[in-house]
């Protein structure tokens, strides 16, 4: 398997030129991005291209997340001869991954083809600076809630990316940090394969040279988790409005005694229909009639379970209505969005 090493670069320091050189002894050719950097910064460019590196530049900052696409790009056109499971390996340019780690990673997209392999911060956590570690806690726990996937550091830029993958990850939004969320985002939608492997990361001056906005960025990063969660809760909010009006209206009239899982049924046909809206849509981005008709009969299922239960619920332990109900939806709530993420929605896996 070949390679071709990628270096999104913004206003780099001596520690790019220090990677510079370190790079030149191996064979694997490379592609650094001058992503609009200061004048003062261009001298480190031209030692790069020296070295007999090929370097891209933007006029103008445009975020990291294109300069990748700009240095994929740029791989695409200048190595055609590379095969599909050929890989294009992201690095940063701040001399925190090592020439170690990223034959590391090579060797694990060897033997994993097709795959998106991740070269993940497992060791000597003593040394990871606090808000680097506090970040990738997060942003881990968040993105297994989200997504289902266990991946350890889902903030490393050190990256193989296959050759047959270059067009979609070349089409994935974001222009920032958020692009390499969305890459894994991407993994579940699209039944990419991925492998993490260990690496030794190496951080200077606690990392005070990183270019990440603590809050900015963060915050790119997290909405697409959010955006992905969100409709589900959207959803519920919804749910509960309807159910309170129903329940109320229904509190003095003959049907007084089936208000719970009558305000349960009616609030659910209107839940039900706004949260397929938004699932098939801004979710998970799948639709048709097999998603249509999965979906109905989860949402049955759902309706009979949550039906009967807060109606036992109040019956048996006289509860108020509404806490009646919330002891049925939080186990359900999970039920639901299991099933959703990895039966209705889930998207048949593609030849890569």
């Amino acid at each position: 398997m070949k390679y071709v090493i990628l270096i999104p670069a913004y206003n780099p320091d001596d520690k790019f030129v220090a990677f510079v050189n370190d790079l030149k002894g191996q064979s694997a050719p490379v592609v650094v991005v001058d992503d609009g950097s200061k004048e003062e910064c261009q001298g480190a460019f031209a030692h790069a291209e020296k070295a007999g590196f090929l370097v891209v530049h933007h006029e103008v900052n445009r975020g990291k997340g294109q300069a990748i696409r700009t240095g994929l790009q740029a791989a695409k056109e200048h190595f055609p001869d590379y095969h599909p499971h050929d890989c294009i390996i992201t690095v940063d340019c701040d001399g925190q991954h090592t020439l170690e780690a990223i034959c590391k990673v090579a060797d694990c997209a060897n033997v994993n083809p097709g795959a998106l392999v991740l070269g993940g911060r497992f060791q000597d956590e003593e040394d990871v600076p606090l808000r680097s570690k506090f970040g990738n806690t997060v942003t881990r726990g968040i993105f297994k809630l989200a997504t289902g996937l266990n991946i350890h550091d889902t903030q490393t830029g050190l990256r193989a990316i296959p050759f047959s993958l270059i067009d979609r990850m070349m089409a994935l939004e974001g222009d920032r940090y958020e692009y390499e969320m969305n890459m894994l985002l991407c993994l579940k939608e699209w039944s990419i394969p991925y492998a993490e492997v260990a690496i030794t990361t190496i951080y200077f001056d606690n990392n005070a040279g990183s270019h990440f906005n603590a809050l900015k960025d963060s915050w790119l990063i997290y909405k697409q988790i959010i955006k992905f969660i969100s409709a589900s809760v959207i959803s519920f909010a919804v749910d509960y409005v309807a159910f309170l009006l129903v329940a109320m209206l229904l509190a003095n009239t003959g049907l007084a005694d089936l208000r719970v899982p009558l305000a349960y049924a009616i609030a659910r046909v209107i839940s039900g229909v706004l949260n397929y809206i938004l699932n098939s849509k801004m979710v998970f981005k799948a639709s048709g009639l097999r998603a249509f008709v999965g979906y109905f009969i989860l949402w049955l299922v759902i309706l009979g379970l949550g039906s009967g239960g807060s109606y036992l619920i109040h019956d048996l332990l006289n509860l108020p209505d509404l806490v009646s109900k919330i002891c049925v939806d939080v186990p359900l709530f999970f039920l639901s969005y299991w099933v959703q993420r990895e039966l209705i929605f889930k998207k048949k896996a593609e030849n890569i």
